[in-house]
């Protein structure tokens, strides 16, 4: 079936009726390149965007611009952290909206304010529309599936794509209508270049003049528009003193996950020093992470921030001890099913049935033998372990 491409205006129509029929699903919108966009559409108000040539770029970007960094200071890869993330995710999450699902859980756990949140992706909606009008012509399709949920904000259509084209307009009009924003900048004569600006902005100017950064990203790191730095480069590209170079995304972190980059991770709990630097020795030598956590009163928090794959947790402790963390962990939903291994210091019969009862799945005697730690934690997660 060949795809019916449509004009602006008549997508601008389109989004309108969506809106008033008060559609919910998917719009899928491909352009005659290529390039692929979906639009998440809750009651014909946007709840979320993606696609486009550079959808993870955008996600870390936009991430960190609404006050949650997931970039390293290097190359802005997504952080260890986000990629944990990733596995408390649901299958479902991961095939509908990984991005979306990511924030719904960090909203919960507090770690990005509603403005933050609402900002986000606000920005997101808005650049995603940005570039489908950029592409002129587009094909429209509507899916009909399961919603994203819960809905965290919604998005007026119509005001959305009015800012979209706006900016677009802007970009046309400061000359840049040949020219993504998702390009990179590159110095191709440093001597010509460096006798157009003084030498203190030479300095400054080639840490991100060095074709790697996208026009998007170098106008975060200024804080100033992506127009603004389309325009200051302008002159310098069109006499080829600086070149635009095209840069490939960040690799999703779904990716990453199946190719074993995501090390899963462990929390252990106890109050001795000594437990706690054995494990995490155990942990990192097997290609684990390992966090400790030797006040009792911050294990809940840090828990329920990291998400471990596996906790292993003291029973006798000061402030709060073993029984009772277990008891509240397990009345979290994300916990319910997160093995919890007891360290304790003896075989009772009572403390073993009385942990059960709490919830735990399985019990290590200490001293703690990596031999033992390996094979009960590759029991419980079902997965190889280098011992």
């Amino acid at each position: 079936m060949v795809a019916e491409y449509i004009t602006l205006d008549l997508l601008a129509t389109q989004l309108s009726e969506i809106k008033h029929q008060h559609f919910s699903g998917r719009i899928l919108l491909k352009s005659p390149l290529g390039q692929e966009w979906s639009l998440y559409i809750y009651l014909g108000r946007i709840l979320y965007a993606t696609g486009g040539s550079h959808p993870i770029r955008r996600w870390v970007r936009n991430t960190t611009i609404a006050g949650l960094d997931v970039s390293t200071a290097k190359d802005l890869q997504v952080r260890i952290d986000a990629l944990t993330d990733i596995s408390a995710l649901t299958t479902a999450e991961l095939e509908s909206c990984w991005e979306y699902y990511l924030l719904v859980n960090w909203a919960h756990q507090g770690r990005i304010s509603r403005e933050g949140l609402i900002k986000q992706i606000q920005t997101t909606i808005v650049e995603v529309l940005f570039d489908i009008v950029g592409a002129k012509a587009v094909s429209c399709e509507r899916i009909e599936e399961k919603q994203l949920a819960p809905q965290l904000i919604l998005i007026d259509i119509d005001r959305a794509l009015g800012i979209a084209v706006q900016q677009q307009q802007q970009w046309q009009q400061a000359g840049l209508v040949d020219i993504s924003p998702d390009l990179a900048i590159d110095i191709v004569s440093v001597t010509k270049f460096q006798q157009m600006v003084s030498l203190s902005a030479y300095e400054s100017l080639k840490q991100v003049l060095n074709g790697k950064q996208s026009i998007r990203e170098i106008a975060t790191k200024a804080r100033k528009s992506p127009v603004m730095i389309g325009q200051s480069f302008l002159a310098q590209i069109q006499v080829c003193t600086l070149q635009l170079v095209s840069v490939p995304d960040f690799a999703s972190p779904i990716d990453l996950a199946k190719l074993g980059m995501v090390k899963p991770l462990v929390v252990c709990i106890d109050d001795s020093p000594f437990v706690c630097d054995r494990l995490e020795q155990i942990f990192q030598q097997a290609g684990f992470q390992c966090i400790s956590v030797m006040d009792s009163l911050k294990a809940i928090p840090i828990v329920i921030a990291k998400k471990p794959q596996i906790i292993f947790l003291d029973l006798v402790m000061p402030n709060a001890n073993g029984y009772e963390i277990c008891s509240r962990l397990r009345k979290i939903s994300t916990f319910k099913d997160t093995p919890i291994v007891i360290l304790t210091g003896n075989d009772g019969t009572i403390d073993r049935v009385r942990a059960r009862v709490v919830g735990a799945t399985d019990f290590l005697t200490k001293p703690v033998q990596s031999e033992f730690v390996l094979e009960i934690t590759q029991k419980h997660l079902k997965i190889p372990i280098a011992k």
